[in-house]
C-alpha cells in the first residue's frame, strides 16, 4: 500500500499536512488535509491527478505510474488564474520594479559621487 504524506505551510503561514493511502493492487485512493478524509476514489491503477484549494491555495497531487510501481507528487499550481496567484504575480511585479528603481538611484549617487570626486580632483 502507497502510503504518503506532506506538510505544506500556505501563503498566510499556516501549516497543513496532506496524505494519501493507496492500494496498489486494489487502486482505491483516500486523501486527507490535516486529518479530514477530503477525497475517495477506487481502482484508480493508471496515472491520475486531481486539483483541489486549501484556503486560497491551488494544489494538485499526481500519481504517475512506473512499471509496476507508483509515483507520487504533491505540488502548488502557481500559474493558473486564481486570485492569490494573480495578487503573486502583481507583488512579484512590484518588486521587481523596486529593485530596478533601487539600482537606477544607486547607479545615480556612484556617477554623482564621481563627478564630485574628478570635479575635486581637477
Amino acid at each position: 500500500m502507497g502510503q504518503q504524506s506532506w506538510s505544506f505551510t500556505d501563503y498566510f503561514g499556516t501549516e497543513h499536512n496532506f496524505g494519501i493511502y493507496h492500494g496498489e493492487e486494489s487502486g482505491h485512493l483516500v486523501c486527507y488535509l490535516d486529518n479530514s478524509i477530503m477525497h475517495i476514489n477506487f481502482a484508480i491503477k493508471d496515472d491520475y491527478q486531481f486539483s483541489f484549494f486549501m484556503e486560497e491555495e491551488l494544489l494538485i497531487f499526481k500519481i504517475k505510474k512506473i512499471n509496476e510501481s507508483y509515483e507520487y507528487s504533491f505540488e502548488l499550481d502557481k500559474e493558473s488564474q486564481t486570485p492569490l496567484n494573480v495578487k503573486r504575480k502583481t507583488e512579484e511585479k512590484n518588486n521587481k520594479y523596486r529593485i530596478m528603481i533601487g539600482i537606477i538611484i544607486a547607479l545615480l549617487i556612484l556617477k554623482l559621487l564621481a563627478y564630485m570626486i574628478i570635479r575635486k580632483l581637477s
